[in-house]
């Protein structure tokens, strides 16, 4: 029996078109991704009447393609009236055990057999958290014009279209509505989604992304890494240092050259282990010669060899069927030598560890620069990116809101740090601000806010907001709170 926490999705399409939803996943962050239509599998739907193979994930699935759609795939659906149809879908959902009685009553049977099993798609690094069962079912042109979508919160585009849309980094794809796109588009009925675990997600066309299990800072678990190019191609982010996962590397490019795409070198973002940890081991297996910004490069002298330098504006491009190009973006202040890849078609920028899907960025004194860090959110935000992949957890969709957010919040957090020095009204260490700067915070993540706030205090100071003093620091004399929306308080004595 399917266990409750498993999703069932129906890949619903036309000669012409396809059927997609917009919806909050956990794939995709700070705006809706597109999804097909997918539910919770219950424990109803293995008793739900069906004609055809007994299966309740595929009865999931055909309950998903009418509650979202409006597709009724049923033996029997002819007979209901417009509000017989109407008060199924209602209960169907409002309370699908209800409504999977209320169906059985009304002497309908799943078609099951109108399903094209697809697999299933794996739980997949920090991102895609859920097992799910994937199911297509081509449809007759027709159905695209008497079906109602949009009352479920599904529409109706054409193949070319959607494809156009997640080419151009327009839309946020799930992996499974990507290989079935894939297919579409090429003149081919879909017939797995074993690609999407294989192969990587497809985030846009020929710009995978596979999560590999790395030693990083929790919640994270994964450090994604990246195939890009579509003949041409490189390797970005070789992250694990754990042999299985560098054999999933291995594995994965070799999978690749198997469809004409061959990478010639390895990009690391920047110097941290759980970005570089595989470098070396990769570097022989694969023969490929590894690139990195010139500061990565010093902080790992004497460890990991780079072959070449790359500095900021630079381009890789990569020709092929699906040309890609890509300009380099230093982003310094998570890290010196930190840099963003920003893919000039579609818009999508391979973001590192400026921003995350999972968690949030460390910023500390030793690796790290907050005035700097801030910066480059400026930079990464003047370039406008459609989507932004970071090293840790899904893709970011809304760009714009991200980085905003991220800004913003520092600076909230640049402020609590002065108001709480301004509050102790006395000459602290750092570890005595933390339970003021960061009482919105588990106390968990107090050792890590330490060192961030450390950095914040080094910004402070550059600016004349506070001032180092022996045995610690205090809010300088005469200053004023760092700007925002609220008044400052009055000056200490």
């Amino acid at each position: 029996m399917a266990l409750p926490t498993q999703l069932a999705t129906a890949a619903l399409y036309t000669p012409t078109r396809v059927c997609w939803a917009s919806r909050d996943l956990d794939a995709v962050h700070y705006a809706p991704g597109r999804a097909f239509p997918r539910v919770k599998i219950l424990g109803a739907d293995e008793r739900a009447p069906v004609s055809g193979p007994s299966n309740g994930d595929a009865a999931a699935a055909l309950r998903a393609a009418f509650v979202h759609a409006g597709v009724l795939l049923a033996d029997g659906a002819e007979r209901l009236t417009p509000a017989d149809r109407r008060a199924l879908r209602a209960a169907l959902s409002s309370d699908p055990e209800t409504g999977i009685e209320r169906f059985a009553a009304l002497g309908l049977r799943w078609t099951t057999a109108a399903l094209r099993d697809l697999g299933t798609l794996e739980p997949s690094g920090d991102a895609l958290r859920r097992r799910m069962r994937v199911f297509a079912a081509p449809l007759p042109e027709a159905y695209a014009e008497t079906a109602s979508p949009k009352r479920g919160g599904a529409t109706w585009i054409a193949i070319g279209e959607a494809f156009g849309a997640w080419s151009a980094g327009e839309v946020a794809v799930t992996p499974d509505l990507a290989a079935v796109l894939r297919a579409l588009a090429g003149g081919h009925p879909p017939h797995s989604v074993a690609d999407a675990d294989a192969l990587g997600w497809e985030v846009v066309p020929s710009l995978r992304m596979m999560p590999l299990r790395t030693p990083t800072l929790p919640p994270a678990t994964h450090t994604n890494a990246f195939l890009v190019g579509s003949r041409d191609a490189v390797l970005v982010e070789p992250a694990s240092p754990y042999p299985d996962e560098i054999e999933r590397v291995v594995q994965w490019v070799a999978a690749a050259a198997e469809r004409g795409v061959r990478p010639s070198a390895i990009v690391a973002t920047h110097h941290h282990p759980d970005h570089i940890g595989g470098a070396t081991a990769l570097a022989e297996r694969l023969g490929l010669p590894l690139w990195g910004h010139r500061l990565t490069a010093e902080r790992l002298r004497g460890e990991v060899r780079f072959d070449r330098l790359l500095e900021d504006a630079e381009t890789i491009e990569l020709d092929g069927p699906e040309p890609l190009a890509f300009e380099l973006v230093h982003t310094p202040g998570h890290a010196p030598g930190h840099l963003c890849l920003h893919e000039r078609h579609s818009g999508a920028m391979i973001a590192g560890d400026m921003v995350a899907g999972v968690g949030t960025i460390l910023v500390e004194p030793v690796d790290g620069d907050m005035t700097e860090y801030l910066a480059s959110l400026r930079r990464m935000a003047d370039r406008e990116p459609s989507l932004l992949l970071p090293a840790h957890g899904g893709v970011i969709a809304g760009t714009d809101a991200c980085l905003t957010h991220y800004r913003e919040h520092r600076l909230m957090r640049e402020r609590r740090v002065y108001d709480a020095f301004f509050a102790l009204g006395r000459v602290a260490a750092v570890d005595d601000a933390v339970p003021l700067a960061y009482d919105d915070t588990p106390k968990a993540a107090w050792p890590l806010a330490k060192h961030a706030l450390a950095a914040h205090l080094i910004k402070l100071e550059r600016e004349g907001y506070v001032e180092r003093v022996e045995g610690g620091w205090r809010v300088a004399p005469g200053s004023t709170r760092p700007p925002s929306s609220h008044p400052p308080p009055a000056s200490p004595a």
